[in-house]
């Protein structure tokens, strides 16, 4: 019998898999907006942030509550995040720039937020590639400093959302405020 933790773990799984269930099955059913193109790449830029800020919640979380097994849940949330922005890169250079060389090249080229998009997501590659317990113990107390690049990441994923904002700008400025919050409550008073 499975232990109660896998089953949480098991149903997080299936939880984080949703986002991309609902997109395929909204693509399927045609119901992805006049812009399609541009809504899938949209959408799974927001998935992956909202996961990214929930990984970026354990701690706040874990301090709160007293309670350390959130920290079981930080690398999923993680890896989930990755997998989600991996997938908002790849719908950009797939589906939105159809793989024209031309095109991406133009939009480098007249759009810094994709230089601050791609720069937050490589500085999450190194984060996932080393998410194993084995590149933990291999790499001791720098993985802990390596780790701290979440931070980098997600101050330049908040950037580039209020750089592609453009009248709206509630949606980057509650995930700044969000981003604010979190790393102030990661600030333990007990530690100072």
């Amino acid at each position: 019998m499975l232990k109660s933790s896998s089953l949480l773990r098991a149903f997080l799984h299936v939880l984080l898999l949703w986002p991309l269930l609902w997109l395929v099955y909204r693509v399927i059913a045609g119901d992805i907006g006049t812009d399609p193109a541009e809504s899938i790449v949209r959408y799974l830029g927001f998935t992956g942030a909202c996961m990214l800020w929930a990984c970026l919640a354990i701690t706040p979380l874990r301090l709160i509550s007293g309670n350390p097994s959130w920290v079981s849940y930080r690398r999923a949330l993680g890896l989930w995040a990755f997998f989600y922005t991996s997938l908002h890169l790849a719908a950009f250079l797939i589906v939105w720039a159809g793989l024209d060389l031309d095109i991406i090249i133009e939009e480098i080229t007249k759009r810094l937020y994709v230089y601050i998009g791609l720069a937050a997501w490589l500085l999450l590659l190194p984060l996932a590639v080393t998410s194993t317990k084995a590149s933990r113990r291999k790499l001791g107390r720098r993985w802990v400093v390596l780790h701290k690049l979440i931070y980098p990441s997600a101050v330049l994923a908040v950037v580039h959302m209020l750089w592609l904002a453009k009248l709206d700008y509630l949606q980057p400025a509650l995930f700044a405020v969000m981003l604010f919050l979190l790393l102030l409550m990661r600030r333990n008073p007990k530690r100072n």
